[in-house]
């Protein structure tokens, strides 16, 4: 009872909610009023026309359709429109204080995010600019609201001029506060996006980094169990725990660049493959999607085969995402007491789960691996024009 309580309270505590209740209270009296004085007796005449006469009066539009024709109707008449001037304006001007100060919450990052199918970004850094620019330009042309909703501690004044330079428009929103604390990454929708991503925080020891962003693994994995979420760290030590927490891919800072270079070591024409293949949004030369119901019994030679017949792919590798592992998978059925076990967690309720598989990946896996327990596969596109090695002048050199 409580809850409904302060909800009423600070209903009635708002100045709009005042203005409102006191139009009401006014229309039903004028109504009441003037039904009794003008129309008792009537039998053409109803309350609603009396209702009528109060709102086309109170508003001052004045239709003339009704009007009193007794002295106590046009005293009733004259007491509305003394009152009607001054209700409207402060009903008015509630109206747009109210909507002037829904604006300014938005600004701030302290409203609600009504969206769904968009990306979470936790937290900021100097990587944070380009992952949103890229999350958005991938983000489909139609979709309707934020493509990409930026959860982190920012003052409104610096995600403005962040959000000023990426140029996103709309498709980028704002919730203001720490994506490890629940209230706050509950206003940015978590249970209905199509992928979350964690950033580790500047300014502070990779220790503490890695453990902010351990927080709001298990904060977000709290709210939405269900949705992709990556993580970057910065110790390789914190893979594991982030793991557990349910990061499905961790990505320490720095890996990937070590190993770019440690290719470019091996060949510069590597490294240039690989700018191709990472790209941009929209101008990858790599791309991943699940297997159609045809190709799931087929072997590696003839997807390969298949793909490029009929668009041109390159399939260079198959995935398996994240799933759970239940003890039932590792029970041989002919065996006694593997069935006793199975008959033991069906009796006590328990569903099965002890532990979860991560995501792997296999590269040209050939026919000898049955794709069977793979989820889809990775991909070369259709090459387009050659792109312009750079020179050693232009920096591209190795």
């Amino acid at each position: 009872m409580n809850a409904p309580v302060a909800l009423w309270r600070r209903l009635l505590a708002s100045p709009l909610a005042t203005a409102l209740a006191l139009v009401l209270l006014i229309l039903l009296s004028a109504s009441a009023a003037f039904y009794l004085l003008e129309f008792a007796g009537s039998s053409d005449k109803t309350y609603f026309d009396a209702l009528w006469w109060a709102m086309v009066t109170l508003s001052t539009v004045g239709y003339g359709d009704i009007v009193p024709t007794t002295v106590a109707g046009r005293l009733v008449g004259m007491a509305i429109m003394a009152t009607g001037v001054g209700v409207m304006a402060a009903l008015t001007g509630n109206l747009a204080s109210a909507l002037i100060e829904r604006k300014n919450r938005k600004r701030q990052g302290l409203l609600p995010v009504k969206t769904s199918d968009h990306c979470l970004v936790l937290g900021v850094n100097a990587q944070a600019p380009e992952l949103l620019r890229a999350l958005a330009a991938s983000a489909s042309a139609h979709k309707r609201g934020p493509a990409v909703v930026l959860v982190a501690p920012l003052t409104p004044e610096d995600f403005a001029e962040m959000a000023a330079d990426l140029d996103l428009g709309d498709r980028l929103e704002f919730c203001r506060g720490n994506p490890a604390h629940e209230p706050t990454l509950g206003r940015a929708s978590p249970a209905t996006a199509r992928s979350a991503y964690i950033l580790s925080q500047d300014g502070l020891s990779p220790e503490e980094a890695d453990q902010q962003t351990l927080l709001a693994a298990l904060t977000f994995r709290g709210l939405a169990p269900k949705v992709r979420l990556c993580a970057e760290a910065l110790l390789e030590s914190s893979r594991k725990p982030l793991s557990r927490a349910g990061v499905d891919v961790t990505v320490v800072r720095g890996e990937l660049a070590g190993r770019a270079l440690g290719a470019m070591g091996e060949h510069p024409a590597l490294w240039h493959f690989l700018e191709r293949l990472l790209g941009g949004a929209g101008h990858r030369a790599m791309a991943a999607r699940t297997f159609a119901a045809e190709e799931k019994g087929l072997a590696w030679s003839q997807l390969v085969a298949r793909a490029m017949a009929a668009d041109g792919e390159m399939p260079v590798a198959v995935f398996r995402l994240r799933r759970d592992i239940d003890i039932r998978e590792l029970l041989d059925a002919d065996s006694a007491l593997d069935q006793f076990i199975s008959e033991l967690f069906a009796a006590y309720g328990q569903d099965g789960r002890i532990g979860s598989e991560g995501p792997s990946v296999v590269v040209n896996p050939g026919d000898g691996l049955d794709l069977g327990g793979f989820d889809g596969l990775i991909f070369l596109r259709a090459g387009g024009p050659e792109r312009k090695p750079a020179t050693v002048a232009e920096g591209g050199g190795a």
